[in-house]
């Protein structure tokens, strides 16, 4: 149970910004225990934001904008902006159209530039106008911001696992050389599973769950392959803007499909 506690904790430490002032151990188990909780811990993201939607539209007569607004922004409130500067870092090396050392320089560059700027402002833009569609549309439910950060979560786990880092440093690169990777793979297909199984029965097994699974498997399939040509690896960055990109191909689908 302690060898849980902490790995939760962790999961906390890094991918929000709740201040957990506490000095964890960082042995292989949590590692591995850290990435299996994360896709709850998107999930309890989903569960507040969903309840915060609840009580907005319950005593406030907000508009569509503000809801999309809402949304967005407490997602980014709560990762404190960490996985949107992944996406900034990755669009600042991609479309500096350097080779692929330069672009992994670039990854490490504190600062931003113009591309990077440009990437993360069409994202938002584009998650924004999604949102406010399924708000005008009346297409959204509750549940939707509960199983998007879950199964991004799922999703950059089975990422970062399946390729090695394009660089030896950093903190991905720490995590991916401390985890077990057989137990991370069967946490995440169990962690996956309960996910799915809870979602079909509060969507009263609607296939639009089972869609989203499709789509995102394929988006994981295309992004690595975009991952290996253009980085020749994974990296934390990397890892950011895998969730981001993937939330907004997510979103789009059910935009399309609800």
């Amino acid at each position: 149970m302690k060898t849980i506690w902490h790995s939760l904790l962790l999961a906390f430490q890094f991918f929000t910004v709740l201040p957990i002032h506490k000095e964890l151990p960082l042995t292989r188990t949590t590692i591995t225990g850290m990435f299996v909780c994360l896709p709850w811990i998107g999930a309890l993201m989903g569960t507040i934001v969903a309840a915060i939607l609840y009580s907005v539209t319950q005593w406030t007569a907000s508009s569509e904008v503000m809801l999309a607004f809402i949304v967005l922004g407490l997602f980014a409130l709560w990762t404190g902006g960490l996985h949107l500067d992944g996406f900034i870092d990755m669009g600042d090396a991609y479309f500096s159209y350097r080779d692929r050392e330069k672009r992994l320089e670039i990854l490490d560059d504190p600062r931003v530039g113009a591309f990077g700027v440009l990437s993360v402002l069409f994202l938002l833009m584009g998650k924004f106008v999604i949102l406010y569609e399924l708000f005008v549309q009346q297409k959204f439910a509750l549940w939707m911001v509960i199983i998007v950060p879950f199964l991004t979560r799922v999703g950059m786990s089975f990422y970062f696992i399946s390729l090695k880092c394009a660089k030896e440093k950093g903190l991905a690169y720490y995590f991916r050389t401390h985890i077990y990777v057989a137990r991370l793979n069967i946490g995440m297909l169990l962690s996956f599973v309960l996910g799915l199984v809870i979602v079909l029965a509060v969507t009263q097994f609607s296939m639009l769950p089972i869609i989203l699974v499709i789509v995102l498997g394929i988006a994981l399939v295309l992004f690595r392959q975009f991952t290996m040509r253009n980085f020749g690896g994974v990296s934390g960055d990397l890892l950011g803007a895998s969730i981001e990109g993937m939330e907004v191909v997510l979103w789009v689908t059910l935009l399309l499909c609800a």
